[in-house]
């Protein structure tokens, strides 16, 4: 059976190698984007690469706010044409196949019935107030774990069948597949959960709320439904009166809400495989990632700021919304057009894209 994965990572030092490492174990390759990062994961993803073929760095040149499924779905539609894949299946960098094997992991994707996806069952971990942070490795500092269910559906996975429908593709979140829009109906695997560690220490998951708020938030198509929990555990980090976080802030229920935290378990991850060969690079200092993730939004003020001078107009956000929206608009008409079967419609399209292209160079150099 051949199995690959598709990942996109940001900031994920502390447990990047470890997660290549297991879950190499489990899959036949691992396609693996690296979402901007400010920390040593693109240093560990180019030294893994560089290991083994097994590890696959791709670029998809994306710089924007955060599009999670269509991102994984169109990494799932080019690595199709990478290899004859018999299942695709989506993981974050804080996931591990928790299966006894691979042949148990095999047999339970074997046993998938046609027309339905597998899915993962979820076995969360989760940073607690005793944690010895001394211990840098979570995968050996995080030992508390909630029961996992093995018949509910935490992440789907693609099998051969569903490669083949052209409308596949992830929900937001990657924890569902959907063909013509409508939700593929899934079989967890009960041998083979997903060990989660979503939450490794107070600052961790403090700094990936604030990034995730940014980078859903920023999206034009944002809506309250959009990470929840990402966006709550952000909301929680308002009311704290210090930088400094407590092992007990408010931050981590908040993110984990619906979770029944006070019935977590000593649970070390003994199904762990593989060994680290850079320790010293799994840190991920937050102040470090929370000034990247400024200069990031620097660039792009910047940005804007630029393009709305070269409009001829003031920097302000409805300056650059309207300019967006313009072109936006003609790009609406230019791809309608595009469709058309007339001859004439097809005569316009081409004048519109010409019109388009000079539009933006005189918006570009000054142009009158």
């Amino acid at each position: 059976m051949r199995i690959a994965s598709i990942s996109l990572v940001r900031d994920e030092a502390d447990i990047l190698e470890g997660f290549v490492r297991h879950n190499l174990h489990f899959v036949d390759r691992m396609y693996i984007i690296d979402d901007r990062s400010t920390d040593f994961s693109p240093e560990i993803l180019h030294r893994l690469a560089a290991e083994t073929d097994r590890v696959q760095l791709l670029d998809d040149g994306w710089t924007g706010a955060f599009h999670q499924a269509k991102r994984t779905t169109a990494a799932m539609r080019l690595i199709m044409t990478h290899d004859d894949w018999d299942i695709i299946l989506p993981l974050d960098g804080d996931e591990f196949i928790a299966a006894p094997d691979r042949a148990v992991f095999e047999a339970d994707l074997a046993a998938i019935p046609p027309g339905m996806a597998g899915a993962f069952a979820e076995l969360r971990y989760f940073a607690g107030p005793n944690d010895d942070m001394s211990i840098l490795d979570p995968l050996v500092r995080v030992r508390t774990a909630l029961g996992h269910d093995p018949t509910g559906m935490f992440k789907s996975l693609a099998t051969r069948q569903l490669l083949k429908e052209p409308t596949l593709a992830f929900d937001e979140g990657n924890h569902t597949l959907l063909t013509h829009g409508v939700r593929v109906p899934t079989r967890t695997l009960p041998r083979a959960p997903l060990a989660h560690f979503a939450i490794r220490s107070v600052d961790q998951i403090a700094v990936k709320c604030l990034k995730h708020y940014v980078g859903w938030r920023s999206r034009e198509d944002y809506t309250a439904n959009f990470v929840p929990t990402l966006v709550g555990g952000a909301e929680a980090l308002k009311a704290e009166p210090r930088f400094a976080l407590a092992p007990s802030a408010a931050v981590i229920p908040a993110y984990c809400a619906g979770y029944p935290l006070e019935h977590g378990m000593d649970r070390p991850f003994v199904e762990r495989r593989g060994t680290l060969k850079w320790p010293e690079l799994a840190v991920s200092p937050p102040y470090a990632q929370v000034i990247g993730l400024f200069d990031q939004l620097i660039a792009r003020a910047s940005a804007g700021d630029a393009l709305v001078r070269a409009a001829g107009g003031t920097a302000d956000a409805d300056a650059v919304a309207r300019v967006i929206a313009e072109r936006n608009a003609m790009q609406l008409e230019r791809d309608r057009l595009l469709g058309s079967t007339s001859l004439l419609a097809k005569a316009y399209w081409r004048a519109l894209g010409k019109r388009l292209r000079r539009s933006f160079r005189k918006r570009r150099y000054g142009a009158k």
